[in-house]
């Protein structure tokens, strides 16, 4: 299925490929991810606890979910079935349906270490993520690995997404001329945060914003002279009132 005409969320988790053998595959992938899902929403976070969630529903419910059996998949499916996920292109289309066709708007750049994702034997997840205010959703999401650059990896999941009609925001890491270039050569904007760690950018950029100095107040004067007069302002000498 072409991603342009994923409209709905099972769309979307029937666009993951599955590699999977045919020969004795009880569950799509479509089902096993979307049970996952509904079990996730609920709270539980476990694949033993997402097993006992999928056990507990009912054949009407099963149905909702594409599946025709009447019991849900067991712990071992789920294992088998998340451990060769194409988790990138499920990020990927998760992504092009929150955005939709139309503009991203307001679109946050935030970092954060997701609780509960450190262990004995791997290091918490830190993940950064696009988060578009407009579209309640995230558009796509990078992991932070040791060692990296939030600056870097911000830079390539830039790439991923369609930068037309968005406005960028985010804390003042992200400050840099690579991003700002990168965002304003896609066709959007940017909102970004200068701070005293940038003294000679803050210090420029409050002279370029300061009365009467102010490049946008010059430039709104100047149109408006070009333009003449607009309806209902009178022609004014040089220091007068209004006649």
């Amino acid at each position: 299925m072409d991603q342009a005409q994923a409209k709905t969320l099972w769309d979307v988790l029937g666009q993951v490929p599955d590699h999977r053998s045919r020969h004795g595959r009880r569950f799509s992938l479509q089902s096993v991810v979307a049970v996952v899902l509904g079990a996730v929403l609920a709270g539980r976070t476990s694949l033993a606890a997402i097993a006992r969630w999928g056990r507990a529903l009912k054949v009407a419910e099963l149905k909702q979910f594409g599946i025709e059996r009447t019991k849900a998949p067991c712990h071992t499916t789920y294992h088998n079935v998340l451990k060769e996920l194409e988790v990138g292109t499920l990020e990927k289309s998760l992504g092009q349906w929150v955005r939709g066709g139309g503009p991203a708007g307001q679109t946050c750049l935030d970092g954060k270490t997701l609780r509960g994702s450190r262990s004995a034997d791997y290091p918490a997840l830190h993940l950064l993520a696009l988060y578009s205010e407009q579209l309640q959703g995230v558009l796509a999401e990078l992991p932070v690995g040791p060692g990296q650059n939030e600056i870097t990896v911000a830079l390539r999941l830039l790439k991923e997404v369609r930068l037309e009609g968005m406005i960028l925001s985010g804390d003042a890491e992200f400050t840099q001329k690579d991003i700002c270039q990168q965002v304003t050569e896609g066709g959007g904007d940017y909102f970004l945060v200068v701070k005293d760690n940038q003294p000679t950018l803050k210090e420029q950029t409050e002279t370029a914003f300061a009365e009467p100095f102010s490049p946008l107040a010059e430039a709104n004067v100047a149109a408006r002279g070009a333009r003449g007069p607009q309806r209902g302002e009178g022609a004014r000498a040089a220091g007068g009132a209004p006649s």
